[in-house]
């Protein structure tokens, strides 16, 4: 079975370019105690005082100071060549590692600005290079890293970095946890993925909506629809939209819980989510599989009237069927004529014909038989005549009648229920 919310490439790509312009970040649920990462190594307390005696160490020279200020202008008036250009004619090696720190973070900044990812990246590495800047500074520097190799698609050097920019963070943001998710799902690592997601869960203290959607997804990667179905859950909860409803709905038919995905799409159709063709279609047919025809058709015919449900062939056998299937024969009829109008074949007028025999509408039947045949590519044109040979016995023509039967036992399909009606006639009437 093909996995649920499969994203494919170009999904993906818009995916990691929403993560790195926040356009998903939002909440989500507490889980259940995860393993933690490895142990911070690094002595944070002794590198920040380190930090704090290289700043009192390497003072910022005028000269380098006005080389910066004019570069900064020069960027505020949207000329970042012209500031970069400032910038290297500066010479690195008469210039302290604190100043260089804050050339070549500027010069990263006018390289990402100008979306030249890789450079900023290798400007960016020089300033962590450096050792010079607070712990603060470089920890955003190490997130952006990360971020740009996301950018690039450059998945395991973004898990990477984002292991790295924790090592130094005290207080790590769970976006990072988040984005190392995105990482890990892009290269395939769906359990690590899902670890990382219940970090930045874990870290975050409420749910965010776009991280439960990656729960969702990671899980229907691995086709665990159990493990899915709580996250869709709690986003119907705290977010309800029409899409998590459908999901929802899906998520529980995967896993063959009919009953709860057919009351899933209830409560949506009752809410007014289900507005599209596909939606209501589906709705239908959840209906019709639970042996619920009334309901099916009611919401079928309504949808047919609004326009809500594209008034073709499909539509109307589907809404006569389940009119049939509800013993509404008479609310059948309309329906299942336009579909044998709008047909192809005759094979729906057949259908019509058997509908006007339940009611014993013997001529009307005889009609729609005629109208098949005449339409024509019938799927077994001997039951056809057998239908038309009942017909008129039932309308007191038993000679025409034998006539249909006698043509019907041309058709392999057809020829031992023709004799069995030929006999009876025979004995009916005496005549041989």
């Amino acid at each position: 079975m093909t996995p649920l919310h499969r994203l494919d490439t170009p999904r993906r790509l818009l995916l990691s370019v929403a993560v790195l312009l926040g356009l998903l970040w939002a909440p989500l649920p507490a889980p259940a105690q995860l393993d933690k990462p490895p142990a911070v190594v690094v002595d944070l307390d002794a590198l920040d005082a380190d930090r704090q005696m290289k700043a009192m160490r390497y003072p910022i020279r005028a000269r380098i100071s006005r080389y910066l200020s004019a570069a900064a202008e020069e960027i505020d008036e949207e000329k970042p060549d012209e500031a970069e250009a400032l910038l290297l004619k500066l010479n690195p090696k008469r210039m302290n590692p604190y100043e260089r720190a804050l050339v070549y973070r500027m010069l990263a900044f006018i390289a990402y600005g100008s979306a030249q990812q890789d450079k900023a990246i290798g400007y960016f590495e020089q300033v962590l290079g450096e050792e010079v800047l607070p712990l603060r500074d470089e920890s955003k520097i190490r997130f952006s890293v990360a971020q740009l190799h996301a950018g690039l698609e450059h998945w395991q050097e973004a898990i990477t970095w984002v292991d790295d920019w924790v090592r130094y963070e005290r207080n790590p943001d769970p976006v990072g946890f988040y984005l190392k998710a995105i990482a890990q799902y892009q290269s395939g690592d769906f359990d690590g993925a899902i670890a990382s997601t219940h970090e930045a869960i874990e870290r975050a203290g409420a749910p965010r909506e776009s991280w439960l959607r990656l729960l969702v997804a990671l899980h229907s990667e691995k086709e665990d629809y159990e493990a899915a179905a709580p996250h869709l859950e709690e986003l119907l909860l705290r977010f309800p939209k029409k899409q998590y409803w459908v999901q929802l709905s899906l998520i529980y038919g995967a896993r063959e819980d009919y009953n709860r995905s057919l009351a899933v799409q209830q409560m949506a159709y009752e809410q007014g989510y289900l507005d599209e063709d596909k939606d209501l279609r589906r709705l239908v047919r959840s209906y019709l599989y639970r042996d619920l025809p009334y309901p099916a058709a009611k919401v079928l015919d309504e949808a047919l009237e609004s326009g809500t449900v594209d008034p073709d062939v499909d539509a109307y056998k589907m809404l006569a069927n389940s009119w049939i299937a509800a013993r509404e024969y008479d609310r059948s009829l309309p329906p299942l004529q336009k579909a044998a109008v709008l047909a192809e074949d005759g094979n729906i007028f057949i259908r019509l014909a058997q509908v006007h025999m339940q009611r014993e509408e013997w001529d009307k039947a005889a009609e729609m038989v005629e109208k098949a045949i005449e339409k024509g590519d019938l799927k077994d044109r001997g039951k056809a005549d057998i239908l038309l040979g009942i017909a008129h016995y039932n309308d007191n023509s038993p000679r025409r009648a034998r006539s249909f039967f006698v043509r019907a036992r041309q058709y392999d399909s057809s020829r031992v229920e023709a004799d069995r009606w030929i006999k009876h006639l025979e004995t009916e009437t005496g005549e041989g």
